[in-house]
């Protein structure tokens, strides 16, 4: 309330608060009519809770084998809930997963596999979404209106505004959904030594399927508002919505379900004992039928065909090569472009195995180069059957004067087919494999680098006036792009002795795409062009910083609305003495991070170990100011709830020249703060605590009388701190107002047993 008058008068209006009135929500005199709530302690507890099991089978003859594993997993989530209520609405899933596996020798050269696993997901919800509900706690202020009336009364704002979160949460009904996958295969394996030695033959058909089922049985309650006491000192209500307190009912189900079926035809034998040869022939093709369609074209079965190859050849587990192909078919082009042609090729050398290296190997006892490049293809977009015209009933024209006009119906072009083809990605690798110190210290290096052209996108740059719109507008083979980075791993692994062991294992990978072509026409300026970016660069305004009095005001360049010392100066990169569209740039390197890395660390000590995973971000930004809770009364003061953030701010009295927020203001006065900016590109780079799991090994010999072969307890925490300058949510959670459910940290204590 204090920010909003401050916001006000800092633009040279009047406090729409008065002291007396902030003091009373201060001391909570009445919580009724002056409240002060913070939403997140209302709406979630601190703690859920969740518990898993798995149990694992395996055994079989030499005729066949078997392998069955089922699973559980149950979680309550951290909403809270009403224990009056007379239905469930905790958020609450549990989960069921299974797996079968049987190999049958049906003869010494005949094999029959059979392989079965889904799941199955029961899950409860409040009839309010929970994404929702962190949307609300992010847009209610702690001052509007309280979580329920003391007399019992469920409060809301009138004119449409706010309900209580407490009442959505509470109040609104339920959700059950109930789920389930099933993954299905059986292969057929058949040697061929009668024909050729190292010949085999292998079929096999896949089923899966996937159905889900959601019951809605919602409501909305009667509203009120509180106006004041009566001379009792009773709340003085009036009603704000009827609502009903009875539950609705809504249904909703859907599903779909894929065939695929591959026949391969595969070679491999050894000649001389230094002739490695191999070979693969695979023909496939897919069916899948999308149940949750909404319209007819949706409704057609998605069909894929292809058919690939491979052929390798390595001498004397030195020199390496491999070449392969590719031929698919898509649905999107004409059957003279329905078909794809992608090969690839590959070398190799281990070098530690030459003659001339044999001295080298006493310190490198690995050292292998390897290099590949290759052609990928890709059809799929958001439209399907690219290479046809639709037709789709349009708004239609009317005719006559006013009083005696007639309308007629029409039809206008939905989507205009194009002669488009495959867009193609040209890959190339380079690798570097080295294994030391007694194969305890291993390293893997890759340097990799795709282009790919012929990108399906939309012809932007074709003007209106040649009468398609953006709807209509056809797909061409317009997009290039690249992309590059490296890829790093060591590990070393240790045994001291019979009872000690230490090991690690990290992971590097940095990554750069470009656009090079996007198909949009030429931009005014060269620095608003999106080519020679990241394909999810961010553009916006140059911050200088602020004003730092009117004198400087004066001398800049024009910028939008109300202009004062303390808000935010821009670049103007063109020059023209306006700030405007036109001085916008790329800035920032995106939500999505150039560098991922993870380290691995692993300790034991006679019965106990200790395991440790390390997680990492970097060259990685989030644009802050993007709405409620972020940006200071974007929809006046009855919508958004703060972070603290605020309370670091510029003022008169603080002319802070690098405060979190320039100069305060309203939705009463146009001002350009809140411009996508550098001002507002914050640096998100983390590193975390993933795991830490530290675990006993009891002694088994006393417990193999109860056949027990081993038993281990341990305890297992995730994400339990994380280190990075972002504060404000989880930098996990990338660019927005961190309003989703969050990464929550969990701590778990279990027993895994092995039985002979």
């Amino acid at each position: 309330m204090r920010l909003y008058n401050e916001g006000l008068v800092a633009r040279g209006r009047t406090p729409a608060y008065e002291e007396a009135q902030i003091a009373k929500h201060i001391s909570q005199e009445d919580p009724d009519l002056y409240p002060d709530v913070d939403w997140y302690k209302v709406l979630f507890n601190e703690w859920g809770s969740n518990r898993k099991a798995l149990l694992n089978v395996r055994g079989g003859s030499e005729f066949a084998t078997y392998y069955i594993s089922a699973g559980y997993y149950s979680e309550v989530g951290m909403l809270k809930r009403d224990d009056v209520q007379s239905y469930n609405s905790s958020l609450k899933l549990d989960r069921y997963n299974f797996t079968t596996n049987v190999d049958a020798n049906i003869t010494k050269t005949t094999k029959l596999e059979l392989g079965i696993k889904g799941y199955i997901i029961n899950g409860n919800y409040p009839g309010i979404g929970t994404g929702a509900l962190f949307d609300m706690a992010s847009q209610v202020p702690p001052y509007l209106i309280p979580p329920r009336y003391s007399n019992g009364q469920w409060p809301k704002i009138p004119n449409g505004s706010f309900a209580s979160p407490y009442r959505d949460l509470t109040q609104s009904g339920f959700a059950t959904e109930y789920r389930n996958n099933i993954t299905s295969n059986i292969r057929f394996r058949q040697e061929l030594p009668f024909i050729v030695k190292g010949l085999s033959l292998t079929s096999m058909f896949a089923f899966d399927s996937y159905n889900w089922n959601n019951l809605n049985r919602k409501r909305s309650v009667q509203t009120y508002y509180a106006s004041g006491r009566d001379a009792n000192g009773e709340l003085i209500t009036s009603i704000v919505d009827p609502g009903s307190n009875v539950l609705g009912f809504e249904i909703s189900r859907g599903g779909n379900r894929r065939f695929y079926t591959e026949t391969a035809l595969n070679y491999s034998n050894t000649f001389n004992k230094k002739h490695d040869v191999s070979g693969l022939l695979l023909f496939n093709q897919s069916d899948y039928v999308n149940g949750d369609a909404g319209d007819l074209v949706a409704s057609i079965p998605f069909r894929l065909r292809g058919m690939s190859g491979r052929a390798t050849y390595g001498y004397d587990n030195r020199y390496f090569g491999e070449v392969n192909f590719g031929y698919n078919g898509s649905e999107n082009f004409t059957p003279k472009r329905r078909y794809g042609f992608f090969p690839s090729a590959g070398v190799g050398w281990v070098i530690s195995n030459e003659p001339f290296f044999a001295r080298a190997t006493q310190v490198l006892n690995h050292f292998k180069l390897r290099y590949t490049y290759g052609l990928t293809g890709n059809s799929n977009t958001n439209s399907r059957f690219l290479f046809l015209t639709r037709i789709n009933g349009g708004d239609g024209y009317t005719f006559g004067v006013p009083g005696t006009t007639t309308g007629f119906s029409g039809y206008e072009e939905g989507q205009v087919g194009s002669d488009v083809s495959w867009e193609t990605g040209r890959r190339q690798n380079l690798g570097v494999e080295v294994k030391t110190f007694n194969n305890k210290l291993s390293i893997i290096a890759d340097v990799f680098h795709e282009r790919r052209t012929g990108i399906l996108l939309k012809q932007l740059d074709v003007p209106y006036a040649s009468g398609y719109t953006s709807g209509n507008l056809p797909f061409g083979n317009v997009g290039i792009t690249s992309n590059g980075g490296v890829d790093f791993t060591i590990e070393y692994n240790q045994q001291f002795g019979k009872d000690y062991s230490v090991g690690f294992r990290g992971n590097f990978n940095y990554n750069k795409n470009e656009n090079i072509a996007d198909g949009l026409p030429a931009w005014q300026y060269p620095w608003l062009n999106r080519t020679g970016h990241a394909i999810s660069q961010r553009f916006g305004y140059v911050a200088l910083g602020l004003f730092k009095d009117s004198a400087e005001i004066l001398k800049s360049p024009t910028q939008a609305g109300d202009v004062r010392p303390g808000d935010i100066k821009y670049k103007d990169l063109n020059e023209d003495g306006t700030i405007n569209s036109f001085d916008q740039k790329a800035i920032g390197y995106g939500d999505v991070p150039r560098i991922l890395y993870g380290l691995n660390l692993s300790l034991s000590i006679k019965r106990f170990d200790v395991f440790m995973f390390w997680q990492g971000a970097a060259l990685v930004d989030f644009s802050y100011a993007s709405g409620y809770g972020t940006n200071p009364f974007y929809d006046g003061p009855t919508r958004g709830n703060l972070y603290t953030q605020a309370l670091d701010r510029w003022t008169p009295d603080n002319p802070n020249e690098r405060p979190f927020y320039p100069r305060m203001s309203t939705r009463q006065d146009v001002t350009t703060n809140y411009y996508t900016s550098t001002w507002w590109v914050k640096r998100a780079d983390y590193i975390r605590l993933k795991e830490l799991m530290v675990g006993y090994n009891f002694g088994v010999e006393r417990l193999k009388r109860l056949g027990i072969k081993n038993l281990r307890a341990y305890a297992q925490g995730t994400n339990l701190f994380t280190i990075s300058k972002w504060k404000v949510w989880d930098p996990e959670l990338t660019n927005g107002r961190g309003i989703v459910y969050p990464q929550l940290s969990v701590f778990n204590v279990g027993l895994r047993i092995n039985f002979l």
